[in-house]
């Protein structure tokens, strides 16, 4: 049973409850008792009426009916010429009927009050968010639209790359885009033929492609022929060369798995543990480094690769610096090394200076080459004395070395009598 329309008595003293002047006010009614809230009354009626100001709301006879406020009068607010304003709420379309004031408010809501809460925003707030977000908008579309060109060539252009790089860039730019139809569009944009006429091809035969479809096509047309069996045993098989870092030898490996998930021989959830396992194995002149980084206890939960090259560099770097350090101190030890050489050499030089601990010639004659008890010559008193001058004055004759400090002291003429005691001694 519909409800009867307020008369305008009601009218007049719901204004006065509410404090609105009758002519800035509308009356909406509903055919039944609407279920949302008043909050989200208001915003689908701001969306749909100008110059709204505040609800309120009351439910009589089955019915809810809502007072509206305006910012003018209500006679130059443009409303549907059907006596009606269609509200979408929760997914429908609620019908709701132009009157006149009625009687009893439950409550009332005003504009203000949703700024206040945070539901809607402010005039200069929208204006300032649909600012921002058309200034993103053109920076990401001027940042992110193009990919790089691609044509499949045997001579490729300067400004073209090489397949299984442009693939790995494409992919990374594309995983950013969420539209499929605008990642097809980024793809035909930068290739050129032949590449292109691959995609032409696959769009006559398959309308409903996707973009996951026109990478594939290229896979097949401009990638590496082996299979994922094939990359399987080259990636198990392949090991550290001799001279080869060991982050050249991880990147290497990630070059092969990267190509082995794109021919589908592995999840990508498996990618990080495959990936340090054959590491592990294959490392053949850095062992010390999986002992250094404890990899082998990382087998269970391995990290990532980015990860994992971060760990190994950085181990790289202080090996480096260990071995700097060491060839600084190479030098020094040669030099001590040198210096007691050296001087070992110039002290056995010393001790092994020749010294004649006794006379070698006969006292009888003077002569070299035998002694006074075997001589056959007759005396010669005055060899026997030059020859023993000249010994004592080599400086053995007073117990000194010739390289010692201690010389022995200047002698004058030996007399004689001491030169016959010398003779008679030995």
């Amino acid at each position: 049973m519909a409800s009867e329309a307020p008369s305008q008595v009601e009218i007049t003293d719901w204004c006065k409850k509410e404090d609105i002047r009758p002519s800035h006010a509308l009356l909406l009614k509903a055919d039944g008792i609407l279920t949302d809230t008043t909050e989200d009354i208001l915003i689908a009626l701001a969306k749909t009426v100008q110059h709204i100001m505040s609800v309120s709301r009351r439910e009589r006879d089955v019915a809810t009916q809502l007072l509206c406020e305006f910012e003018k009068e209500a006679s130059d607010v443009v409303l549907p010429s059907s006596g009606e304003v269609s509200l979408k709420l929760g997914g429908r379309h609620v019908p709701l009927k132009i009157n006149r004031l009625g009687v009893v408010v439950k409550n009332r809501v005003r504009i203000q009050d949703l700024v206040e809460k945070g539901l809607m925003l402010t005039t200069q707030e929208k204006k300032n968010a649909n600012q921002l977000g058309e200034a993103l908008a053109r920076c990401t579309l001027n940042s992110s639209r193009k990919l790089r060109p691609f044509s499949g060539s045997k001579t490729p252009a300067k400004d073209e790359d090489v397949f299984d790089t442009w693939i790995e860039l494409a992919k990374g730019q594309l995983d950013e885009e969420e539209n499929d139809q605008e990642k097809r569009k980024r793809i035909r944009e930068a290739l050129r033929p032949p590449a292109a006429n691959i995609i032409s091809d696959l769009r006559r035969d398959q309308q409903a492609a996707t973009s996951e479809d026109y990478l594939g096509a290229l896979e097949l047309a401009f990638g590496g022929t082996e299979s994922a069996t094939e990359l399987h045993v080259l990636f198990h098989s392949s090991h550290q060369k001799q001279g080869e870092t060991p982050s050249e030898y991880l990147t290497r490996l990630q070059d092969i798995l990267r190509r082995l998930i794109r021919k589908g021989g592995v999840e990508k959830e498996k990618k990080d543990g495959l990936l340090l396992s054959q590491f592990i194995k294959g490392i053949l002149y850095d062992e010390m480094l999986l002992v250094n980084l404890q990899l082998k206890e990382k087998v269970s939960q391995p990290p990532t690769y980015l990860q994992l090259l971060r760990m190994v560099r950085r181990e790289e770097a202080e090996q480096m610096v260990k071995m700097s350090h060491r060839s600084v101190d190479a030098p020094k030890k040669e030099a001590k090394t040198f210096h007691q050489s050296a001087g070992s050499k110039e002290v056995g030089e010393k001790r092994k200076t020749p010294t004649n601990s006794r006379p070698n010639f006969c006292y009888k004659c003077g002569l070299e080459g035998h002694y006074k008890g075997k001589c056959p010559n007759e005396p010669d008193v005055e060899k026997v004395n030059s020859a023993l001058i000249k010994f004592i004055h080599q400086g053995n004759g007073t117990g000194h070395l010739r390289g010692a400090a201690q010389k022995p002291k200047e002698q004058g003429p030996i007399p004689v009598v001491q030169l016959a005691q010398i003779f008679l001694l030995v």
